[in-house]
């Protein structure tokens, strides 16, 4: 006969004890054990207090195994880690006339101590305290269940860590003179439900355009504060609607419940746009265009931890235009066309509120209603003015803004719209064939949203002085027309939103454009 261990005899005692037990338990009520967690680590020589909690199991017994050798008997128990690494599988187990419930739990003893955080939270790296003061310190993750994490400002004093898959990441730290330590860091899931769309949107203000006070729809005596609620109520969570930006300058600002990690080699976000190609575009080897217009990006993080785009730094999206269009494919026939393609990084522009808003149709020929519907100037030395087309014919100047006159400032990008109607005769009856071309990467309402080049990748981002950020992660974005162009019967370019989201959390790989 084989011997039977200690183990094994004691499971059999419990069986038989719960079956001999002359109480008859109430009909679906079983024991249940809270309180544990499926795995811990412990740093070696460390003390973990366990305590279970135990429901419906009256006059129960409680028993600890370690490594299959019986501990204790108490309903709390005390792990002492050994100075050595290894692996130990406890089980807790409670016997009452009502049943038999057990927890095992696996006990990592590592020489790193160890850390819990949620996924998509930043996490500051702490200098370990067995460490001289002055030392230089290097973190590098060494082990990690995914791609999708970023370690920043590693060889700092203010290491920042963050990922976006759960699961066990081992952080070492390492000085010149070979001193080791650091922390596994236990990512988790957390409780509350995390979005990939936009949360919060903060502030809305249109440059006048075309589909200004229609997305959203203006009402007689909505305020801004109304106006940014009905923007938030168009763009948060997956179910959308058109917002528009109106012309150069007009811009949005909102924000996810999370930050977004910014990992390495891959895009990390996406704003939704309209864009789409032209179909009947007969220029020869013509590159993407149709309806492209741009949008400038800009992305911060919640330094203060405030919730709120406040105080914190905001930093350029460096998208392929930004400093010069000189590389873009259609460039030098935008320039044969007389477009200006210079990129302007310190733009400013004055809207003017219009002086009538006519709406009888005394069309001009050229499918335009008003030529000089309402004025703008800027700091290069136009003023000049916008039509108002035949198809719009509600006033383009935001009417909840109170002030005659709004002035933004920004980046505006070069010219890429070119009228094609050499090679496209006989398309219309008015000489026009407009194709608005898009830039290579980096901005919003460029391509679209299907597409590859619409994804957006934190590690473009650029500071005041043109230097890379070197982002961990975003918890904010701003977007703002970066185009000062009409096209005809077209109209002005404008940037229209349809919603973001976050890539990782939405598991969309997109490997991103060297920037």
């Amino acid at each position: 006969m084989e011997s039977i261990n200690k183990y094994t005899l004691y499971t059999l005692f419990a069986m038989l004890f719960a079956i001999s037990c002359t109480k008859e338990a109430e009909p679906g009520i079983v024991p249940e054990i809270s309180g544990l967690e499926n795995e811990y680590i412990a740093t070696v020589n460390q003390t973990l207090e366990l305590s279970p909690t135990v429901k419906n199991a009256p006059d129960a017994l409680y028993s600890w195994l370690l490594n299959g050798v019986e501990e204790s008997n108490t309903a709390t128990y005390t792990f002492k880690a050994p100075s050595v690494a290894g692996t130990h599988t406890l089980i807790f187990r409670t016997t009452s006339p009502t049943g038999i419930a057990q927890k095992i739990i696996s006990i990592e003893v590592n020489k790193f101590s160890s850390i819990n955080i949620s996924v998509n939270t930043l996490l500051e790296l702490k200098r370990p305290s067995d460490f001289p003061e002055n030392a230089k310190i290097t973190w590098s993750v060494i082990k990690a269940p995914s791609d999708l994490f970023r370690l920043e400002y590693s060889d700092t004093g203010t290491p920042l860590f963050i990922a976006a898959k759960a699961g066990r990441y081992t952080l070492k730290a390492t000085t010149p003179d070979g001193l080791e330590d650091g922390y596994i860091a236990l990512v988790r899931t957390p409780e509350e439900k995390q979005s990939p769309f936009i949360a919060r949107v903060f502030d809305y203000l249109p440059a006048p355009g075309q589909f200004v006070n229609e997305l959203p729809k203006y009402e007689e005596g909505n305020t801004h504060a109304d106006m940014v609620a009905k923007t938030a109520t168009s763009l948060i969570g997956r179910d959308t609607y058109m917002i528009t930006l109106g012309g150069w300058g007009g811009y949005v600002t909102f924000g996810f419940d999370h930050t977004i990690v910014n990992v390495k080699g891959k895009c990390d976000f996406r704003i939704n746009g309209n864009a789409f190609g032209a179909n009947d575009n007969h220029r020869p080897g013509a590159p993407f265009g149709g309806s492209c217009e741009p949008g400038i990006v800009m992305v911060g993080y919640d330094k203060n931890k405030n919730g709120k785009p406040d105080d914190d730094e905001w930093y350029e999206i460096k998208g392929s235009g930004n400093f010069s269009a000189e590389q873009e494919p259609w460039y030098s026939f935008a320039k044969e066309n007389g477009n200006d393609i210079r990129t302007l990084r310190n733009y400013e522009i004055t809207y003017h509120r219009p002086v009538s808003e006519k709406t009888d149709p005394d069309y001009d020929g050229g499918h335009n209603l008003i030529k000089k519907y309402f004025r703008w100037t800027d700091n290069q030395g136009l003023d000049t003015f916008y039509v108002k087309n035949k198809y719009h014919h509600q006033s383009y100047y935001p009417l909840w803004i109170k002030e005659d006159q709004i002035t933004f400032k920004g980046i505006r990008l070069a010219e890429s719209a070119v009228n094609e109607y050499k090679f496209n005769p006989g398309i219309n009856d008015v000489g026009m064939y407009f194709v608005l071309y898009a830039f290579r990467y980096g901005y919003v309402d460029n391509y679209p949203n299907a597409h590859n080049n619409s994804g957006l990748d934190i590690d473009w981002a650029i500071d005041k002085e043109g230097n890379p950020a070197n982002l961990p992660g975003i918890d904010f974005v701003k977007v703002y027309n970066g185009v000062n162009q009409v096209n005809g019967w077209l109209g002005e370019a404008s940037t229209e939103l349809d919603g973001a989201y976050d890539l990782h959390m939405s598991n969309i790989s997109i490997k991103t454009t060297e920037n």
